[in-house]
């Protein structure tokens, strides 16, 4: 059966006209139960059949939810997905990794079962209450980056029904902040390596070496390798990634294996989200709870921060927009410097 694209919905029909009489050519029995059988004028080979919800013998009801169906046509709606449950619903074309995990893990087991129409503030409401709870206050709350992520993985689905132009409910809530860790050291990391498979361990080190995303990390492909330096493009900003192989890199990568095709990824069995769960495992194993691969780029950021680089030249590196907030987020100082610096204050001595 082929559907009617969502562009062309509305241009099915202009204008209907039902009467007792007059509904057959809409509507079929199949099994006896009476489906929609709304034909494209402009490609009859294309058209919507819809369970009407209605037997045989119910053919008022199936009239009456007909107008519905042809109602829907007119807003834009796709009827056939707008009568599937949420889980049934598809993203079209590549879906980025970190969607599709939110959709796997949040937004299909809990609004798996409804239907697009149920999906309202009070149902949003609810879904923040599942996974953040409410405050002292008994307010709703939330981590702002996490549930913006998942509730526009639900737009994106709902999108597919109502068209790109449609908007969630806006929800209020408190935002939740996440408790920001000491910036790792290299010993730290050198422990954390101990417990890190081997197959794991290139990638773990390249992102401790260079700050990268471990998306970018697992893409990583020959072409991108190039007179020592490194240089894609960012997969989520779209920003040029350009940092320097340094030595103890260049010796790691030195026993992975290369493909042929400069095209070719260097980790073709790798998934971003597997080494960020590997890689968390690992740092818990070592009894750094709470650290992840975030903290291996925000190492990087530290380091720079540090040895005295500006957060200028630091979001270069992280490849951040330029004035980024996220960059004065990922930069610490590290508790020895920051001491070595006030050590200086002595009696007599002139700062600066």
């Amino acid at each position: 059966m082929n559907q009617i694209s969502q562009n062309n919905l509305h241009e099915v029909y202009s204008s209907r006209k039902i009467t007792k009489g007059g509904d057959a050519m809409y509507m079929r029995l199949i099994n006896g139960r009476w489906f929609s059988n709304i034909r494209d004028k402009k490609n009859p080979k294309n058209k919507i059949q819809v369970s009407l919800d209605a037997y045989k013998h119910e053919k008022i009801k199936a009239i009456r939810n007909l107008g519905v169906v042809f109602d829907d046509i007119k807003k834009g709606i796709n009827p056939t997905s707008a009568r599937k449950n949420i889980h049934k619903l598809e993203l079209p074309g590549k879906v980025a990794e970190r969607t599709e995990a939110a959709l796997r893990k949040h937004i299909y087991p809990f609004f798996g079962a409804y239907k697009p129409r149920e999906i309202d503030k009070a149902k949003i409401e609810k879904y923040i209450e599942h996974r953040f709870g409410f405050n002292a206050d008994g307010e709703l709350q939330a981590y702002k980056n996490t549930i913006e992520k998942e509730l526009l993985a639900l737009q994106r689905l709902l999108q597919t029904v109502y068209g790109e132009s449609y908007k969630l409910p806006k929800v209020k809530y408190k935002k939740l902040n996440k408790e920001m860790l000491s910036p790792l050291t290299l010993d730290q990391i050198e422990v954390v390596s101990k417990y890190v498979l081997d197959t794991y361990k290139p990638v773990y080190w390249i992102m401790a070496y260079t700050g990268m995303d471990v998306s970018d990390v697992v893409s990583l492909k020959p072409r991108d390798f190039q007179d020592g330096w490194i240089k894609k493009e960012r997969g989520k900003s779209g920003i040029e990634i350009e940092v320097p192989v340094c030595e103890p890199l260049a010796d790691i990568l030195k026993n992975v294996p290369w493909p042929i095709h400069q095209d070719a990824r260097i980790f073709p069995d790798m998934t971003a989200n597997g080494c960020a769960i590997h890689v968390r495992r690992c740092f818990k194993k070592a009894g750094l709870d709470g650290y992840g691969s975030k903290y291996l780029r925000r190492f990087i950021a530290s380091i720079l921060m540090d040895k005295g680089y500006s957060r200028y030249w630091i979001g270069k590196a992280l490849a951040h927009a330029e004035g980024s907030n996220v960059t004065k987020k990922y930069t610490q100082v590290y508790p020895p410097t920051l001491k070595e610096a006030f050590g200086k204050i002595k009696p007599g001595v002139k700062m600066g």
